[in-house]
């Protein structure tokens, strides 16, 4: 309690506000986001008007749709204590998750507020008892910016960038893409013929939900406008070498940068580009990782995590980052960003 007390004096102190957040959420706004492979997590039912609801998974997601009703459109600053509740998938993983978020929503400067985020992290974690600890800085935005410039289908850009946040399930779609094991083309041989002859058909016409000029458009687009070619192989390996990189924080603009110009990608990492520059602050390692935040759907920019260990195992104390999309994504008209971070207080 008496730390608890502690995180919000330095909240207060910063100018959060401390807000209540509903318990339960329409399941649609979690889903929205997620897609079906969260649904395994959640706490759902269905009340009177056969309308889905579930325990909250997520207080981000609650802040959001909170800030969203309150209609604000000013740089907001809040911070909120309370249980998420997740179906565990080992019986050593609690379900219910007690933390305390903080969130600057409708930033004026972007790279100032996500500073402000990591280093208001940082002065809590001071107030505990761990001694030592790694701040893990990364950006999903570099990512993004990597595959925009990798010459390959661009359906497949926007499928590696989608999925970013389901590693298993993009390092399948990395192996296809690499091998093109999914394709028999003797069968796309024959899928052509066919589509020469349905081409004459009626094009209004309804095939499981959709026109067939609808199927012909995709089609033409996979098989000759945007189609795979052997050079993807190149393109796998610059994406896997590109999730090995890991190096301290001041180093990272130089490495980063190496490894562009070596693959021949037209992309610049400047020396001030990340919200902390310094390697060590007083017991906190600070390093660069490419794959912080790849748990989380609604992440978009910068991302980072602090870990301690406990009793000889690491475990993740605070977690954050930036998700420009997610106020709109969630039924917001405006463009409102948005960056914060997360405790976990079961650690304490």
């Amino acid at each position: 309690m008496k730390l608890k007390n502690s995180f919000n004096q330095i909240l207060k102190s910063q100018n959060f506000k401390y807000i209540e957040l509903d318990s339960i959420i329409e399941s649609k706004h979690i889903l929205k986001r997620s897609g079906g492979n969260f649904r395994q997590y959640l706490f759902s039912f269905y009340d009177q008007n056969f309308r889905e609801w579930s325990l909250r998974p997520d207080l981000t997601i609650s802040s959001v749709i909170k800030f969203i009703k309150e209609k604000i459109n000013n740089r907001t600053k809040w911070y909120y204590t309370g249980e998420a509740y997740r179906k565990a998938n080992t019986r050593s993983n609690s379900v219910i998750k007690k933390q305390t978020g903080f969130e600057i929503y409708a930033s004026n400067n972007n790279n100032k507020d996500d500073e402000e985020i990591v280093k208001t992290s940082i002065k809590i974690l001071k107030k505990t008892t761990f001694k030592k600890a790694q701040l893990n800085i990364g950006n999903i935005e570099i990512f993004y910016a990597l595959v925009n410039r990798l010459e390959m289908p661009n359906r497949w850009k926007e499928r590696i960038k989608r999925h970013f946040s389901r590693e298993v399930y993009l390092n399948k779609l990395l192996k296809k893409l690499s091998t093109n094991s999914d394709i028999n083309f003797e069968v796309v041989k024959q899928d052509k013929k066919k589509a020469e002859k349905l081409r004459k058909e009626n094009p209004k016409k309804i095939f499981s939900g959709r026109s067939l000029k609808e199927i012909l458009d995709r089609f033409d687009i996979k098989n000759y406008s945007d189609p795979r070619v052997n050079s993807n192989k190149k393109n796998v390996k610059i994406i896997r070498d590109y999730f090995k990189i890991s190096c301290s924080i001041d180093k990272a603009p130089k490495i980063l940068n190496e490894f562009f110009k070596k693959n021949n990608l037209n992309l610049i990492i400047s020396p001030d580009y990340f919200p902390i520059r310094k390697n060590n602050l007083k017991n906190v390692k600070v390093l660069f990782s490419t794959n912080i935040g790849r748990s989380v759907p609604y992440y978009s920019n910068m991302v980072f995590n602090i870990q301690v260990n406990v009793k000889g195992k690491i475990h993740t104390f605070v977690s954050g980052g930036r998700y420009n999309e997610l106020v709109k994504n969630l039924g917001y008209k405006k463009n409102i960003t948005a960056v914060g971070a997360a405790i976990d207080l079961n650690l304490l």
